[in-house]
Formats: structure tokens, C-alpha cells, sequence
């Protein structure tokens, strides 16, 4: 993978790492925040390995909720290390959320795919129901591989910065760099 130079073509990779980790502070908390607004039963949460009648058990017991916001606390803390890391310089605080993003990527898109698949595949009773559940379907599909982009840019922001400070370390800070033909 070739590596970024600039963030949006005007800032630097570091500012952009900064960026992105203040952007996933404040999504994961908006989360947070949204997860316990709503109403239980508005959003469905299901696990696909139990029956239906265990993850409503689950859900009454807001087990799904409490996991979601488990997840997004260490996706805060996550994110903390890569804005300390990316002031501080120091790479070894940056791994956990270039390995981390990785794995996010492919669950988003897994997600996305079988949200989408979901609703087009859903039975309808009336037809204005099914016009509506297919145009949901896709304003997910498109929007969630919308956000997947630009997901994957913010990471090949921060992995560029992660690069360039791991290339510093190991040379010294003050050195030129190597002559490369």
C-alpha cells in the first residue's frame, strides 16, 4: 500500500490521525447516548444462534445493550491511545487501532451486507410495505458502503502516520533520510 502524504489533501497524516480519533470519541459516545435513548423494543437487537424466544429474554435483560456500550468504551479508550500516541510519537500506541481497524472494516461490511440482505430478502403484506423495506435496503447498502470509504481512508491516514513514526524510530529523529534509489 502506497502511503499518504496529506489528510484531505491539506493537512498532515498526523492531524489526520488526530482527527480521527477525536471523530471516533465523539461517534462512540453519540452512540452510547443513542443506544440507552431509545426505546427497547425500537431497535431489535438478535443473535441469530439462539431462538426467538431467548433474545427477547436477552433483550429485556438489555444484555445487547450492555455489550454495544462494553464495545464502545473500548473503542473510546481505543481511540485515546491513538490520540496520545500520535502527540506523544510513539508507535507501539498506535497498533491497537491499526489492528483493531482492520477487523472493524470486515464486521462493517459484514454487517452492512447482511442488514441489506436482510430487508430485501423480508416478506411483505402489502406492496407500498415492500417499496418501502427495498428502498430502506438500499439506502442502507448505499450508505454503509458510503461510510465504509471514507472509514478506510481514516485508516489509511492513521496506518500512514503509524508508518512514518515507526520509520523515525528506528532511524532517530533528527536523521535524513535514506538514500533510496
Amino acid at each position: 500500500m502506497k502511503r499518504l502524504k496529506t489528510f484531505c489533501c491539506c493537512a498532515s497524516t498526523r492531524t489526520g490521525s488526530i482527527i480521527t480519533g477525536a471523530l471516533g470519541i465523539i461517534l462512540s459516545v453519540a452512540t452510547i447516548i443513542a443506544v440507552w435513548l431509545f426505546q427497547k423494543h425500537f431497535v431489535r437487537f438478535t443473535t441469530y444462534i439462539f431462538d426467538e424466544e431467548f433474545d427477547k429474554k436477552l433483550a429485556d435483560l438489555d444484555i445487547p445493550r450492555i455489550i454495544i456500550t462494553i464495545n464502545l468504551c473500548f473503542t473510546i479508550l481505543i481511540c485515546s491511545l491513538l490520540i496520545i500516541a500520535v502527540c506523544k510519537r510513539r508507535s507501539w500506541l498506535m497498533l491497537p487501532f491499526v489492528v483493531l481497524g482492520v477487523v472493524l472494516a470486515i464486521g462493517l461490511l459484514i454487517s452492512i451486507l447482511h442488514t441489506s440482505i436482510t430487508y430485501y430478502l423480508m416478506d411483505y403484506k402489502t406492496e407500498d410495505e415492500r417499496y418501502n423495506q427495498i428502498l430502506l435496503a438500499t439506502a442502507i447498502l448505499i450508505g454503509g458502503i458510503l461510510y465504509l470509504c471514507l472509514y478506510l481512508y481514516a485508516w489509511a491516514v492513521v496506518f500512514s502516520h503509524y508508518l512514518d513514526i515507526r520509520d523515525e524510530e528506528t532511524r532517530g529523529r533528527y536523521r535524513k533520510a535514506p538514500y533510496r534509489r
